[in-house]
């Protein structure tokens, strides 16, 4: 990745700035991925995925003709580093796709794309990952510390954009993103009925949560949204 420290916060602060009402969110987000990829002399280009009302990840804003195979679609078999980032929430990586024995079906696709070396950090909201943000090398390569620095940094720009925009104008929002934003008060509201139907404490309530999606491999938000189905039924 690039080694301009002061120049990439600059470019943060000039994104920071961009209003997602005025401008929209969708272009808002474009512009911000497409900084990253300048700023991190990311060969293989950035993409952003989101959890969306499937419970799969899809991409929402790619940046590079290389990734562009990815672009609103599913990732491939529900596998790859985008996917463990947002299970595991924490960055996942390779150095080198070519010699890689994880994600064999991912594997195939990107390396099909000419990219060889990838690092995906979750972009999380309070109570977890809505989504990742793809860093991709068309060359294999190692992720140094100050790679995961930066690409957490443009991660924690993408969601303080996302909640900004939720907050000024939710109506406007598409149901991808909707969805996305919302992830934070829906399992706040599943929490409360726990905490009602089975009459317990908040952290008891939390942690029912927690354990379930854990048993079930699911993101926490489809927990969350099936007990609020029962109650709404």
């Amino acid at each position: 990745m690039a080694s301009d420290p002061e120049g990439i916060v600059d470019t943060m602060r000039e994104l920071a700035r961009l209003d997602p009402v005025e401008l929209g969110l969708q272009a808002v987000l474009d512009q911000i991925v497409q900084a990253a990829t300048i700023c991190c002399g990311s060969t293989g280009g950035v993409g952003l995925v989101l959890l969306g009302p499937d419970d799969q990840l899809h991409y929402l804003a790619v940046a590079d003709q290389r990734r562009s195979l990815l672009g609103g679609t599913k990732l491939p078999d529900d596998e790859g580093p985008s996917v463990e980032a947002f299970v595991q929430d924490e960055p996942v990586s390779s150095g080198d796709l070519g010699a890689e024995g994880r994600w064999p079906a991912f594997r195939q696709l990107v390396i099909a794309a000419g990219i060889r070396a990838w690092l995906s950090v979750p972009v999380r909201q309070r109570h977890g990952p809505i989504g990742a943000l793809d860093f991709a090398h068309t060359d294999p390569q190692a992720w140094p510390p100050q790679d995961l620095a930066t690409s957490s940094a443009f991660a924690r720009l993408i969601m303080v954009t996302l909640e900004l925009a939720a907050a000024r104008q939710q109506e406007g929002l598409t149901p991808e993103l909707q969805f996305a934003v919302q992830h934070d008060a829906r399992v706040e509201q599943a929490r409360g009925v726990l905490m009602e139907r089975e009459r317990v404490d908040e952290e008891a309530a939390s942690t029912l949560l927690h354990k379930q999606a854990q048993i079930e491999d699911r993101p926490l938000r489809a927990i969350a949204e099936r007990i609020l189905a029962r109650v709404r039924r």
